[in-house]
């Protein structure tokens, strides 16, 4: 695959694919720079897909949804039945306030102390109001909180995947995720705007019940609409380029919008003329109530001269390759090795449910600990950013705070506990509670690491 990708965002690397396995063994690891790296060991998910495209399942409609009476042909994707990032520390002048519900950059005002803001974290699972609905969708669907205003005209663009209309029960029953089914899909998004842009601060929003979200850059799909994609692996068109992608419902790249000084320089582009094509995988074990696959995205534009750095990927991974039988449990291991003399940008543990801890260390050095399956926390490093100490005896998740530097030949190592409490072996593939995964991903300068 080719990219016009110059420079990679801090932050910003893709969960590939695999990020969670595809059904047919489409697994790579890709940076933003659009370098990939194959993940070996990837096993071929063999659950039958129900009530995909076609499916005659009837949600229920919530109070303001429009009244669906159920899933048309081409709702799309394989269906199955079935804390927060470190606290951006403001440089002196910098800007920490927000307006308008989440969707604005940061100003030169610093902030309030102590004050929730969605904008201000590497990543969360939760609103800071989950009263609210900064957007007034009323959608009558949980999540409206998510939702942020787009940037203003001529400071970036705002791509959105979800329902155009809450009150169209055809255009809702497209996104309609009912209780008990879990959703790896793919769909088109269209990207506002026109003609080649550069940027260096991305925020994504997602609904609850939302896993992970890869993104792909791609062209040659003026005829396929926006949504998902019904039984596809993949989205039609030619790939072109990566894009960012999250794990968390909410994600900043940087927080705040504040880059820190060392970091000052990094940017991508974004390629006029494409499309965003996302892998998002979300699930509906939690609730009785449906929900809605929906996600935002702000992109906010800098000046092509203010590109000056490149980053570079950071992908571990640790299987299970050979499998994890019922009721055992299981240590996974993976090495990688920097490249390079650089630092780490950010890095993030992917896993399913079954992984109670994913820890990474740099050589002999605890830099990540997560304890929770439901938000494997992502964390940033560097001279602005102070991460909670990661305290393995109280199973809270932490990291180290700071630059983390790396010299040619460092070891990262990742580890993943894996308890298998299902009557199920687990393989490598993308189910919540019937496969299991251990990647790492992250960004770096000056250095690879795999």
């Amino acid at each position: 695959m080719t990219s016009r990708t110059k420079f990679a965002l801090v932050s910003l690397t893709t969960l590939a694919v695999a990020a969670c396995g595809s059904s047919d063994s489409h697994v790579t690891a890709m940076g933003l720079g659009g370098a990939t790296s194959g993940v070996s060991g990837s096993g071929a998910t063999t659950t039958t897909p129900s009530g995909s495209a076609g499916s005659s399942m009837v949600p229920t409609t919530p109070s303001g949804a429009g009244g669906a009476t159920g899933l048309p042909s081409g709702a799309g994707g394989s269906m199955i039945s079935g804390s927060m990032g470190g606290v951006v520390m403001m440089p002196s002048g910098a800007g920490g306030s927000t307006t308008g519900g989440g969707g604005a950059a940061p100003s030169g005002t610093g902030g309030t102390a102590g004050a929730c803001d969605d904008n201000a974290l590497a990543s969360s699972k939760d609103a800071c109001n989950p009263s609210g609905d900064p957007c007034n969708l009323h959608s009558g669907y949980p999540g409206d909180e998510y939702c942020m205003l787009p940037p203003p005209d001529g400071k970036g663009i705002q791509i959105h995947f979800g329902p155009k209309s809450y009150t169209d029960p055809n255009e809702v029953a497209k996104y309609v995720m009912n209780a008990g089914e879990e959703f790896n899909a793919y769909g088109l998004a269209t990207i506002p705007g026109s003609g080649d842009h550069y940027y260096n601060n991305v925020q994504i929003r997602m609904r609850p019940g939302s896993h992970h979200l890869i993104n792909t850059l791609v062209t040659g799909t003026d005829s396929t609409p926006d949504g998902f994609v019904a039984n596809s692996i993949g989205c039609p068109g030619t790939p072109v380029g990566s894009f960012p992608g999250s794990q968390n419902l909410i994600r900043n790249m940087p927080p705040g919008g504040v880059q820190a000084p060392e970091n000052v320089g990094i940017g991508s582009e974004l390629q006029g003329g494409t499309r965003l094509c996302l892998n998002h995988h979300a699930y509906n074990f939690d609730s009785d109530q449906p929900k809605l696959r929906e996600i935002w995205i702000n992109v906010w534009f800098v000046d092509e001269s203010e590109v000056t750095q490149k980053t570079q990927a950071v992908t571990i991974t640790a299987g299970p390759f050979q499998g994890i039988p019922p009721h055992t449990q299981k240590v996974l291991k993976a090495t990688g090795s920097a490249t390079g003399t650089g630092r780490i940008i950010t890095m993030f543990g992917h896993r399913h449910a079954a992984t109670d801890r994913f820890a990474v260390w740099k050589n002999d050095e605890l830099v990540y600990d997560s304890w929770h399956w439901d938000e494997s926390v992502t964390y940033d490093y560097d001279s602005i950013t102070t991460n909670p100490a990661p305290n393995p005896t109280a199973k809270d998740d932490g990291a180290t705070s700071g630059i983390l530097p790396v010299a040619a030949g460092d070891k990262i190592n990742i580890e993943c506990d894996v308890n298998n409490t299902t009557d199920n072996t687990l393989t490598f593939k993308n189910e919540l509670y019937t496969g299991e995964m251990c990647i790492l991903f992250g960004s770096a300068v000056g250095t690879a690491i795999h």
